[in-house]
């Protein structure tokens, strides 16, 4: 399953209702400018100078909550003229501090946090100066005084890194709910592939002991009944064990034991006429996890060694010092395995075997004579 990352400034125009009314409210700054232009303008300068400040509060409001833009298609919209907004209002602020009658330097702090939330944050921050640098400019031509063009300079920036750090947190919080969703659904494939795993695994191998016991009990049947009837009741021993498996794998309790699975290959490889000279299990206790892959490791190679070696003799040892634990199975039967290409089993012992961050060996032996399947699992990490 691929993941859907998020776009690192994606879906962040829409604001909240909270962050519209703040936008709202914060055009009440816009009042003082206006009521002393009232005051202190005459009607040709006035008229121009209202239309100037509705104009800048509208393109304002627009920039920042997004008018009557449908929901669906606002943030293309936004994102697409975000930077000529911004350029429109920087325009009227100096058009604004050019017809004067009033202080209207507060208008670049308007400017500067609809930068910082609206543009894209690599290329905000030296907006964010372009800004301060042209606010400062006009304090400086209006005779404001140097110290109120520093003001502003430094106001301005902190006004757009204000906003832009709200952008950013709204950044995190949308990507930390994707990932939250994608760790979600990593979680259900995970567990589907596990349950998978674990039913192919406990299935496997009791249906070839059912195959196996079945066509010598078949065999048998005619010329030996009383050893026919005895594979006829391993058969139904290995289905009601197979069935209770099953439950427990779907309930999640599933953890074969080292000792029952090397007895289980024992006896089933036995019966196939396989000789099996099989260590019996360590006596020190194993980490749950680790023999719990020993375990399973000891069904997949009988499965195995069942359906594709054709062998002989097979050999099973386990071996465990303070580090680690190994499990050994060799057999004598063909080296390459055809069907194994097609299975999930290997791949599935695998997988388990990486999960405890241990080693897995499964190949011909060298002189070709026969297989070879070693696990080995780390003690100290699991303990």
């Amino acid at each position: 399953m691929s993941a859907q990352p998020c776009p690192p400034e994606e879906g962040l125009l829409v604001l909240p209702r909270r962050g519209q009314w703040a936008m709202m409210i914060s055009l009440i700054f816009f009042v003082g400018p206006v009521v002393d232009a009232a005051g202190s303008l005459d009607g040709l300068e006035l008229a121009p100078a209202l239309a100037l400040a509705v104009a800048f509060a509208g393109l304002y409001w627009r920039t920042m909550v997004g008018g009557w833009i449908p929901a669906d298609h606002a943030t293309q919209t936004q994102e697409r003229y975000a930077a000529p907004r911004i350029a429109g209002l920087a325009a009227i602020a100096i058009a604004l501090a050019a017809i004067g009658g009033g202080d209207w330097s507060g208008t670049w702090c308007f400017v500067a946090a609809a930068a910082g939330l609206r543009i894209e944050r690599r290329f905000a921050l030296p907006l964010l100066f372009v800004l301060a640098g042209a606010a400062a400019a006009t304090e400086v031509v209006s005779n404001a005084g140097t110290d109120a063009a520093i003001s502003l300079f430094v106001v301005t920036i902190g006004v757009g890194l204000l906003t832009g750090g709200f952008r950013r947190l709204r950044v995190v919080n949308r990507q930390l709910n994707a990932a939250r969703d994608e760790i979600g659904r990593l979680a259900v494939a995970d567990e589907r592939l596990r349950f998978a795993r674990d039913l192919h695994d406990l299935l496997g191998h009791s249906l070839s002991v059912i195959a196996l016991k079945s066509e010598l009990a078949n065999r048998l049947i005619q010329d030996r009944p009383d050893q026919a009837a005895e594979h006829m009741r391993d058969i139904e021993t290995v289905t009601r064990r197979a069935l209770s498996e099953v439950r427990e794998a779907v309930a999640g309790y599933r953890r074969p034991l080292l000792d029952a699975e090397l007895a289980g290959a024992r006896s089933t490889l036995t019966a196939a006429g396989i000789e099996v000279d099989a260590a019996p299990a360590p006596a020190i206790e194993l980490p749950p996890d680790a023999e719990a892959v020993l375990a399973w490791a000891v069904r997949e190679g009988a499965t195995n060694v069942l359906r594709h070696a054709d062998a002989r003799h097979v050999r099973i040892s386990v071996a465990v010092n303070r580090t680690d634990a190994e499990l050994e199975l060799i057999d004598d039967g063909c080296g390459e395995r055809d069907g194994e290409s097609d299975g999930t089993g290997l791949a599935g012992l695998a997988e388990r075997v990486a999960r405890v961050r241990g080693q897995l060996d499964a190949a011909p032996r060298p002189d070709g004579t026969g297989f070879r399947l070693a696990v080995t699992v780390p003690l100290e990490a699991l303990s």
